[in-house]
This record gives C-alpha cells, sequence and structure tokens, in this order.
C-alpha cells in the first residue's frame, strides 16, 4: 500500500526574547520552521526548541544541518539520527533534541521514528512523539525547499 505523500514547507518563525521578573532571560531566535501539512513542527512538539535552521547559529552549522537533512552530511547524533529541532538558547543537543531517522529513496524522503534524545543518555524518548511520524515526502520539492531555506538562512531575517 503506497503510502500519502505530506507537504513540508518552511517559514520564518520568532521565538521573542523573554524577561522574567527575577531577571532571567529567554533569547530571542529567529529560525525558519518545518511546516508539514500545514502544521508547525516546532509547534506540535510541545519543547522550547528550535529547528536546526536557526539565524543565530554559525553559518557553518547551518550549512551542516541543511546538507545532513538532506543526507550529504553524516548525521549529527548516533544511530545515524539527524536533529529537526534543537534547544532554543544554544542549539545543544545536550539540553535536548527531537531527531529523526532519514531513508532516501530515489522518489522519496522519508522522516521516522520521531525521538527526544540528548548527546549523553542512550536512550531515546518517542512514546509522546509518535503522533508526528512518519512523515514521506517528494524528494524534488524536499529538495528544492530546503536549498531555498539555505538561500533564506544566509541573507537578513
Amino acid at each position: 500500500m503506497e503510502r500519502k505523500l505530506s507537504t513540508l514547507d518552511l517559514a520564518i518563525r520568532q521565538r521573542p526574547l523573554v524577561k522574567s521578573p527575577s531577571g532571567t532571560f529567554q533569547s530571542e531566535r529567529n529560525y525558519i520552521d518545518f511546516v508539514i501539512d500545514g502544521q508547525s513542527l516546532a509547534e506540535r512538539a510541545r519543547y522550547d526548541l528550535v529547528s536546526v535552521l536557526c539565524k543565530e547559529w554559525t553559518l557553518e552549522e547551518r550549512e551542516k544541518s541543511v546538507r545532513r537533512l538532506l543526507g550529504e552530511e553524516p548525521a549529527d547524533s548516533p544511530d545515524d539520527r539527524r536533529s529537526l529541532l534543537v534547544c532554543a538558547e544554544c542549539g545543544d543537543i545536550g539540553c535536548g533534541a527531537i531527531s529523526i531517522s532519514l531513508n532516501l529513496s530515489d522518489k522519496t524522503v522519508l522522516w521516522r521514528e520521531f525521538g527526544y534524545q540528548n548527546n549523553y543518555e542512550p536512550e531515546i524518548s518517542g512514546e509522546h512523539l509518535k503522533n508526528l511520524g512518519p512523515l514521506e515526502f517528494d524528494i524534488d520539492d524536499y529538495k528544492s525547499k530546503l536549498v531555498r531555506g539555505w538561500d533564506v538562512l544566509k541573507t537578513p531575517l
């Protein structure tokens, strides 16, 4: 049985700067969100995370993130898993990240096994993320949108 392909769009989002009464800050972040079938992945995940396509991360790290999602760069987590959403403050997987297993074929890209993980514990928790996937995209559309997203990241938001 053939699976219905999902649509992937990219949307510029901003996590606002917030200063609490105690004096702590939540940093402003400008990032490109993955919008899947019309729904924000960052919102559906329900964590304080931003996508790996964040303007405040280094140009080199943003490029690696795009290349990882295109299958052109090694995964950034054990078991060949690739981060989609990372800590909104620092981008470090050690603070927690939502990652996937990525499968590419001639015609499609499959995001499967959504999980929440860090880089110091072997466990990947995914029970509460099962409703996010698996997701399958047309490979040509997927690649062109990620490349366009990369172009946006190279220019001021």
